[in-house]
C-alpha cells in the first residue's frame, strides 16, 4: 500500500494526487498544482516538472484511472486510521456508490461498496437505522443530507451550534445549485454513525437516491431504484416540491406497491417510517409539522373525495400513524444561485425549518430501526445479504421490472427458479452424499448417475414450465437449463473421479477378502486332521491370523488410492470377525481332538497293560492251562469292550455336552457354530473310535495266535508226563503199560477237546502207545490205543474246520507280545 501511495503522489506538492490530469510526456500532477507552476515558469515555457519535457497548458487531460485508483487507495487509509465499531465516533468518512446505472440503465450493485457499509467496522452485527431520501432531481437531496450529516456528527450541540459557523462551505455527499443532475445511483456515507436506543448502540447510515421521478429516466429504472430504496430504508423521506400534486401520489402510488412486493418478497416492513418532505412552501404561513398535519389532512380528504379512488395504497400509507408530513420554505435566492450552502445565505425561516426538521430527525433515529416482518431486528449483514439477492434478481430479470405488476411476476418466476434450484443443489447433495459411501457410489455407474441428472433436470424444467408465467418464460428456461447442465457437468467430473477412486479400493479389498478367505480355508482344511491340527495350538493360530492379516492390509494401503483410513479400518474390523469366527471353530475342533487324543492314548495304554499283565500270567503252565484260548479270546473282546466304552465316554462331543453346554452356546451364538461342526466332530469321533478298535483287534488276534500255540504245547508236555508217572509208579509192568496208554490217551483226548486240533490226539496216541508197548506188552498199547482211536473219531468231527499249526513251537519263556 505504501509503493501505491508513492506512485499517486505529486511531485509538485508531494501529497496524494487531487484531480489528477495527465500531460503529453505522460507525467501526472494535480491539476491545481500544475497550472501554479507553469503560472511561475520562465519565458521557456511550460515544461513538465519531472522530465522537463516542453508542453502545451491545453493539453492536461483528465486522467480517469488514476483518479479511481487515488479515491481506493485514500479510502483505505481512511479505514486503517477510523476508529471501529459502536464504542467510536469517527470524524470523517466520505460518499460511496453502492449503485450506478450501465448504458443501458441496468442496475449494478457494488457489493465490495456494500460490505463495507454494512458488514464492516461492527455494523455487520449489530441493529442499523437507514435514513434514505428520493424524489425528483435538483430539490436538495443531497443537501439535506449534509446538513444530517453535521448533525450525526455533533450529537452533544446545543442550540444549533451543530449547523456550523456562517461562512462554512457545505461538504459531504456531492451537491450543486443549478438544474444539472449531481447523484446518480443510490450512495450511502462511508462511516456509520452510533447513536444509543434502547440501551445499546445502533448504527445510523445516510443513503442517497437519484431522482426516481426524472422525466429522462424510464419507469422500469424507478421501478429498480425505488425497490433498491426501500431495501436501503428504514426512515424514508419523500422529497416534494411547493405541494403534494397528484404525480407525486402517482409516484407514491408506484412505490408503496414496489415496497409492499419487496417486503412480501424479502420477509420485511414495507415502509416503516415515512416523512413527505414539502420543499419550497410557500401556500400558507404555517410550517413544520403543524403545517403538514393540515396539509397531509387535506390531501387524505381529496383521495378520499374521489370516485373510484386513483390511489388507495397512497392514501392507505398517508393514514398510517407513522407517516407525517413537513413543510419548509424556500431556502432563499443566494442558494439557490449557487451559494456553497453556508448559513449566511440561507433565509431565516428557512434555516429555522431545517434546524427543527433535522433535529427531531435525528433524536428519533434509534427509534426507527430496520426489522423483519414479524418486527425482528434486522442486523447490516442480513439486510447486506437481502440486498445482493434483489441484485441478482434485477440482473437475471432485465425487463421485469417496467411496472409493479410486471415485478410481482418477475418475483413469481425467481421463486420458481428459486425452488427448482433448490431442488436440484439438494439432488445432487444426496448423490453426493451416497457418493461418498463406496458400497452406493459403486452401484450407480458414471453412465447411470448422468442418465439420473438428465431426468431429474427434464423433470424440473417440465415443472417450471407449468408454473412460470409468460413474462421471459422461455428466456429464463433457456437460462435454467444451461445452469442447469453446468451444474450437473461439474458435479458429474467429481463423481467419476470418486467411482473411479472407489473402484479401485474396492478391488484392492476384495483381493485382501479372496486371499484371507483362501487363507483360513487352508487352516480349515488342515484342522480336519487330528495330527495337523494337534501341532498348532489356538494361540499360535491367532499369531499366524494376525500376521496374515497385517499383510493384506498393508498390501492394500499401498494399493488403494487415498489410501481411506475409514476403509481400512472396516476391512480389518471385517476381516478380525471372520479370523474370531474361524477361531471359535478351531479352537472347539482343536480342544475336542485333544480330549480325544487323550482318550486315546489312556485306552491304548491300558489294553497293552492288559496284554501284557495275560503274557506274564500264560508263561506259568499251570495258569495258562486254566484259561483256555477260547476263553482268553473273551476276555480280551470284554476288556476292549470296556476300554471302548470308556474311551467313548470320555472323548468328545459327548452326549451329556451337546445336551447341555453345547445347545446353550448354540442358541446364545443363534448357531455360530452350526450344527456342521457337531456332526462333522461326531463323525470324526466314530471313525477315531472305529480306528482304535480295529488297532486294539489286531494286537489282540496277535496276543491269542501266540497264547493258542503256548497253551498247545504246554498240554502235550503235560499229557506225557502223566503217562509215564502212572506206569511206573502205580502199576505193575502190564497194569503200567495199560495204565500208560490208557492215561496218555486220555490227557490227549483232553487237549483235543481244549485245541480243537487232530494232531493233539494224533501226540497222545503215539504217546500211549509206546508207553504201553515198552513197559506192558501189548495190553495196555492196545487198550491205548484204542481209546485212541475213538477220541480221534470225535476231535475229527468237531475240529475238522481248525487251521493247521504254524510248526513253530514256542518256548514257555517267549513273550506273547
Amino acid at each position: 500500500m505504501e509503493q501505491l501511495r508513492e506512485d499517486v503522489t505529486s511531485s509538485i506538492c508531494l501529497d496524494i494526487l487531487e484531480d489528477p490530469v495527465s500531460i503529453e510526456c505522460g507525467h501526472n500532477f494535480c491539476r491545481g498544482c500544475l497550472a501554479a507552476h507553469w503560472s511561475e515558469v520562465s519565458a521557456q515555457g511550460p515544461c513538465c516538472p519531472e522530465c522537463w519535457t516542453p508542453c502545451s497548458t491545453g493539453r492536461m487531460v483528465p486522467d480517469t484511472r488514476v483518479k479511481n485508483l487515488v479515491e481506493k487507495i485514500t479510502e483505505h487509509l481512511q479505514e486503517e486510521t477510523e476508529p471501529q465499531g459502536p464504542g467510536a465516533q469517527p470524524e470523517m468518512g466520505r460518499p460511496v456508490q453502492l449503485v450506478h446505472l450501465d448504458e443501458e440503465e441496468n442496475l449494478i450493485l457494488d457489493e465490495e461498496a456494500l460490505s463495507r457499509c454494512l458488514e464492516q467496522g461492527g455494523v455487520g452485527d449489530a441493529p442499523v437505522c437507514l435514513v434514505s431520501i428520493v424524489g425528483v432531481k435538483r430539490r436538495g437531496k443531497s443537501f439535506l443530507l449534509n446538513y444530517l450529516l453535521r448533525r450525526l456528527r455533533s450529537p452533544d450541540a446545543r442550540d444549533g451550534a451543530w449547523m456550523g459557523r456562517e461562512d462554512e462551505p457545505l461538504k459531504g455527499f456531492e451537491w450543486r445549485a443549478d438544474m444539472q443532475r449531481v447523484t446518480k445511483g443510490v450512495w450511502a456515507w462511508s462511516q456509520p454513525f452510533w447513536v444509543p436506543a434502547e440501551g445499546e448502540k445502533v448504527a445510523v447510515l445516510l443513503v442517497d437516491t437519484e431522482g426516481s421521478m426524472d422525466i429522462e429516466r424510464n419507469k422500469e429504472t424507478s421501478v429498480k431504484l425505488s425497490a433498491m430504496s426501500m431495501l436501503l430504508s428504514s426512515y424514508q423521506i419523500l422529497n416534494i416540491l411547493s405541494e403534494v400534486k397528484d404525480p407525486d401520489l402517482e409516484y407514491l402510488e408506484m412505490f408503496v406497491h414496489v415496497a409492499e412486493e419487496v417486503g412480501k418478497e424479502y420477509g420485511l416492513e414495507p415502509i416503516q417510517k415515512l416523512d413527505l418532505l414539502v420543499r419550497d412552501w410557500s401556500s400558507s404561513l404555517v410550517l413544520g409539522v403543524e403545517g403538514g398535519e393540515e396539509h397531509l389532512r387535506f390531501i387524505r380528504q381529496m383521495l378520499k373525495a374521489k370516485t373510484p379512488c386513483k390511489h388507495l395504497k397512497a392514501l392507505e400509507v398517508l393514514s398510517r400513524i407513522r407517516t407525517r408530513c413537513y413543510l419548509m420554505p424556500f431556502p432563499g435566492t443566494r442558494i439557490t444561485m449557487g451559494s456553497e450552502g453556508t448559513l449566511r445565505d440561507m433565509d431565516e425561516d428557512f434555516r429555522e425549518s431545517l434546524r427543527d426538521y433535522v433535529t427531531t430527525l435525528v433524536s428519533s433515529a434509534g427509534q426507527h430501526l430496520r426489522r423483519d416482518r414479524h418486527g425482528e431486528l434486522l442486523t447490516g449483514t442480513q439486510l447486506a445479504a437481502k440486498i445482493k439477492n434483489l441484485s441478482d434478481v434485477m440482473k437475471r430479470h432485465r425487463s421485469g421490472f417496467a411496472s409493479p405488476c410486471q415485478m410481482v411476476i418477475t418475483f413469481h418466476n425467481q421463486r420458481v427458479l428459486d425452488r427448482a434450484h433448490a431442488a436440484h443443489a439438494d439432488f445432487l447433495k444426496k448423490k453426493d452424499d451416497l457418493s461418498q459411501c463406496m458400497d452406493d457410489c459403486l452401484k450407480v455407474d458414471p453412465g447411470a448417475m448422468e442418465e439420473q441428472l438428465v431426468e431429474q433436470r427434464r423433470s424440473l424444467l417440465g415443472r417450471c414450465r407449468e408454473e412460470m408465467k409468460e413474462l421471459e418464460k422461455e428466456t429464463l428456461l433457456m437460462e435454467l437449463e444451461a445452469e442447469l447442465t453446468r451444474e450437473a457437468k461439474t458435479f458429474l467430473e467429481t463423481y467419476r473421479r470418486r467411482y473411479q477412486h472407489h473402484a479401485t479400493n474396492k478391488r484392492a479389498m476384495d483381493r485382501a477378502r479372496t486371499d484371507y478367505a483362501d487363507f483360513l480355508k487352508e487352516k480349515g482344511s488342515l484342522s480336519q486332521r487330528m495330527v495337523d491340527c494337534l501341532k498348532v495350538d489356538p494361540g499360535a493360530m491367532v499369531q499366524q491370523l494376525a500376521k496374515q492379516r497385517r499383510t493384506l492390509l498393508g498390501r492394500c494401503r499401498e494399493e488403494m488410492k487415498g489410501p481411506e483410513e475409514t476403509l481400512l479400518t472396516a476391512l480389518e474390523a471385517e476381516l478380525t470377525r471372520e479370523a474370531e469366527t474361524f477361531l471359535e471353530t478351531y479352537g472347539e475342533r482343536y480342544q475336542c481332538y485333544a480330549t480325544n487324543q487323550r482318550a486315546m492314548d489312556r485306552a491304548r495304554a491300558g489294553h497293552a497293560a492288559f496284554l501284557k499283565e495275560k503274557d506274564r500270567d500264560s508263561r506259568n503252565p499251570v495258569k495258562c492251562l486254566k484259561v483256555r484260548p477260547s476263553e482268553m479270546a473273551k476276555q480280551l473282546a470284554e476288556q476292549r469292550g470296556h476300554l471302548l466304552g470308556q474311551c467313548r465316554k470320555d472323548m468328545l462331543p459327548n452326549e451329556e455336552a451337546l445336551g447341555t453346554e453345547l445347545e446353550v452356546e448354540l442358541m446364545q451364538k443363534k448357531e455360530a457354530l452350526g450344527t456342521e461342526l457337531e456332526e462333522e466332530l461326531m463323525q470324526k469321533k466314530e471313525a477315531q473310535l472305529t480306528e482304535l478298535k480295529a488297532g486294539l483287534t489286531r494286537e489282540a488276534k496277535a496276543f491269542l495266535e501266540a497264547y493258542g500255540k503256548r497253551f498247545k504245547n504246554f498240554a502235550i508236555a503235560a499229557g506225557a508226563a502223566a503217562g509215564a508217572a502212572a506206569g511206573v509208579l502205580v502199576l505193575a509192568p502190564v497194569a503200567a503199560a495199560a495204565a500208560a496208554g490208557i492215561t496218555a490217551a486220555a490227557i490227549a483226548a483232553e487237549a483235543a477237546v481244549v485245541l480243537g486240533m487232530t494232531e493233539a490226539v494224533a501226540i497222545g496216541v503215539g504217546t500211549g502207545a509206546m508207553a504201553g508197548m515198552c513197559v506192558g506188552g501189548g495190553v495196555g498199547g492196545g487198550v491205548g490205543g484204542n481209546i485212541a482211536q475213538q477220541d480221534m473219531n470225535r476231535a475229527e468231527a468237531t475240529g475238522s474246520e481248525v487251521e493247521e499249526d504254524d510248526p513253530e513251537e514256542l518256548s514257555d519263556t517267549t513273550p506273547l507280545i
